[in-house]
This record gives structure tokens, C-alpha cells and sequence, in this order.
């Protein structure tokens, strides 16, 4: 990752944590990943269910979106088994993809998405956007697994 990526990330990383914060969540970069990866704690808002790993990498910020998927926990490398992915449309833990306008994966199964209102949205705070996402996602089906 370059440094202006680098930069603009870590501006936008205090908002992604204060919003994880306020709905039980938490956002994770340990000293060993590279940059631009981190783990995201997706808490439901059904507090009875357990919390979503999403693995969250960057190439380059805030120009393209991230590769999303959902892992067992921390520091996982791969993809989880379905009964770390949500229970939501787009969430294909069979693909091992999140086929969503927000997501690397998703602009690249669907090159249509790259103008009009499934565009990447580089402006604002994108991080803060993916993640705000992931809980709508997450919160629509009360916090169903897949698997």
C-alpha cells in the first residue's frame, strides 16, 4: 500500500472505531499485518448472537474498494466456514465472496457497477461507509449465520 493510502486510512480509522464502538463492535490491526488489513468485530444488534469477524483489506484507499470476507476469528488467514458469514443476501460463503457494490469482489464479478449508483464511492469516509454496510447487512437479518 502506498503512503498516501496509508495516510488517508488512518484518518478515517478513528470514525470506523467509534462507530464499531457504539454498536458493540470493535476494529482490529495487529502489529503483523500489513497495512491495510484489518479485522472488524461486527456485533449484531440482537446482543443473544455472537459477533462477525470480517477481514477487511485495502489495496489502495480510498480509490478502490476492499476485498471483504468473513473468517472464524483474528488473524485467520483465508475464508471461514459458513457459520461465519452472515445469513444475508449477497454474503455467498459458497463463492467466498461478498457480492456487494462496496466490495472488491463485488465490482469485479459486475463491471456494470462501475458508473451510475453502484459506483465506488471514493469520497466521504469509505472505510466508515463498508462498515456501516456490514452492520445493515448484518443487523437486517438479526444476526442469522449461513451455516
Amino acid at each position: 500500500m502506498d503512503l498516501e493510502s496509508r495516510l488517508r486510512l488512518a484518518g478515517d480509522v478513528p470514525a470506523v472505531e467509534e462507530f464499531l464502538s457504539s454498536t458493540a463492535g470493535r476494529l482490529h490491526h495487529r502489529d503483523q499485518d500489513p497495512d491495510g488489513l484489518f479485522w472488524a468485530e461486527v456485533q449484531p444488534n440482537n446482543g443473544e448472537r455472537a459477533a462477525f469477524i470480517a477481514r477487511i483489506e485495502w489495496t489502495v484507499y480510498p480509490d478502490r474498494p476492499p476485498s471483504l470476507v468473513f473468517v472464524e476469528s483474528i488473524g485467520v488467514s483465508g475464508v471461514g466456514a459458513p457459520s461465519a458469514w452472515p445469513g444475508a443476501n449477497g454474503y455467498r460463503y459458497d463463492s467466498n465472496d461478498v457480492c456487494k457494490p462496496f466490495t472488491a469482489e463485488g465490482q469485479r464479478l459486475h463491471p456494470e457497477w462501475s458508473s451510475g449508483p453502484h459506483s465506488w464511492r471514493r469520497t466521504g469516509n469509505p472505510f466508515l461507509y463498508v462498515v456501516e454496510n456490514v452492520q445493515d447487512d448484518v443487523d437486517r437479518v438479526d444476526g442469522r449465520r449461513a451455516g
